[in-house]
């Protein structure tokens, strides 16, 4: 048997963990822990602080098209790092998903794609965590 560069027979790789006092669930988990969370959640939250204050000044301020166009495209990047690192804090993909969902929502009203109302519906609609009833 062989797990990464680790070769034996099960018990012999057990032993091994068990004596060393490793887990050898950590050991086999493929998705690098963050080591600094403090770092970690600093970005986040600048991130989204990034996010909401760009939405802002689409939303309230009167600005040519091609800069529009490139808040836009950085917006989009945003959604992805805030997704990314909401991701690597929780590993729940619902959490990622809802956190897309929210901000292209967001995205959407400043940009006047949508009416905040409209907005509501949707979210009212495509809610995951809503429970469905059959009464």
């Amino acid at each position: 048997m062989r797990i990464g560069n680790i070769e034996g027979t099960s018990e012999e790789i057990t032993d091994l963990f068990q004596n060393e006092g490793l887990d050898i669930g950590k050991y086999l988990k493929a998705a690098p822990t963050i080591t600094n969370k403090k770092h970690h959640n600093i970005g986040l939250f600048l991130a989204i602080f990034s996010f909401l204050i760009i939405n802002m000044c689409i939303w309230t301020n009167d600005i040519s098209e091609t800069i529009e166009k490139i808040l836009i495209v950085i917006l989009l990047a945003l959604i992805c790092l805030i997704t990314i690192l909401i991701h690597q804090r929780y590993d729940k993909i619902v959490i990622s998903g809802l956190a897309v969902l929210f901000a292209v929502i967001i995205m959407s009203v400043c940009l006047d794609f949508i009416t905040p109302k409209e907005a509501l519906n949707k979210i009212e609609k495509e809610n995951p965590l809503k429970q469905n009833s059959t009464e």
